[in-house]
C-alpha cells in the first residue's frame, strides 16, 4: 500500500499491559537525518505503514514522503508464519510483485526499520536488489536488525517519529521468526552499495545506515 506523502536505551509507555508501544532512542535515525538538511527537496521511502507522525515530521523539514507496508505485503503473501511461508514460490512471487514497484532512482532516502530481519535469502537479496535500483545515488538506507542470537522470536512492529532522536514501536501482528545476521552478512547484503555503517545498541537492536 503506497501513499504519497551511539546507545539506543528504551522505554516502555503504555497501549496496553499486553502490547506495551516501545519509545527507543536512535543514534542512526539522528544520522539519518543529516539527509534532511540539505538545501534542496528530497523524496523519502518510510517502509512501515504510513503515519500521520511521520509524514509530519518529513514534510515540516520540506520534503516528500511515500509509504510501501512492506510488513503489511509479509502478512498479507505470508500468513502467521514469514519463515516456512516464504519458501512457497508462489507465495514469495506474490510478495515481489506488490513490493517496491517504483521506477528507478526514485528517492533520496529509505526508512526501512527492522523489516529486513524476517526475509531469507534468496528474497532478501531480490528485495535489497529491488531497492537499491529506486534510490539515487548518495542516498541514505536506515535498517535494523536482530544483534541477539539467542532469540528465535520477535515481535512486528510499526515505526512512527516521536522526535528528532525518539522513536515509537507500535506492536502489530503475531510475532515471527527472525534471521540473524552478523556485521559481515549486512555488509555482503549490501555489498553493491557506497559505504555501511553501523551503530551499536543497548536493546538489541543492530542499527545500520547505508549510502547508496
Amino acid at each position: 500500500m503506497k501513499f504519497a506523502v551511539p546507545k539506543g536505551a528504551f522505554a516502555r509507555s503504555a497501549s496496553s499491559d499486553r502490547s506495551p508501544t516501545i519509545a527507543r532512542h536512535s543514534g542512526g535515525f539522528e544520522q539519518f537525518q543529516t539527509l534532511l538538511k540539505g538545501a534542496e527537496p528530497l523524496s523519502l521511502l518510510d517502509l512501515s505503514a504510513a503515519s500521520q507522525a511521520n509524514i509530519t515530521f518529513v514534510t515540516e523539514a520540506g520534503h516528500r514522503i511515500s509509504s510501501d507496508d512492506i510488513v503489511g505485503a509479509m502478512i498479507d503473501s505470508f500468513g502467521d508464519n514469514f519463515s516456512e511461508n516464504q519458501k512457497t514460490e508462489a507465495k514469495a512471487k506474490r510478495f515481489l510483485e506488490q513490493t517496491l514497484t517504483f521506477p528507478a532512482e526514485s528517492f533520496d532516502g529509505v526508512l526501512v526499520w527492522d523489516a529486513f530481519q524476517f526475509l531469507a535469502p534468496p528474497l532478501i537479496n531480490q528485495i535489497v536488489e529491488k531497492l537499491l535500483r529506486a534510490m539515487r545515488p548518495g542516498g541514505l538506507i536506515l535498517a535494523f536488525f536482530n544483534a541477539n542470537e539467542k532469540i528465535k522470536e520477535i515481535p512486528l512492529y510499526s515505526y512512527r517519529v516521536k522526535d528528532a532522536k525518539t522513536l515509537l514501536q507500535v506492536p502489530r501482528g503475531t510475532p515471527q521468526h527472525v534471521q540473524n545476521s552478523n556485521n559481515r552478512t549486512i555488509e555482503r547484503l549490501f555489498e553493491s552499495a557506497a559505504s555501511v555503517k553501523f551503530f551499536l545498541t543497548r536493546d538489541n537492536l543492530r542499527e545500520v545506515l547505508v549510502r547508496r
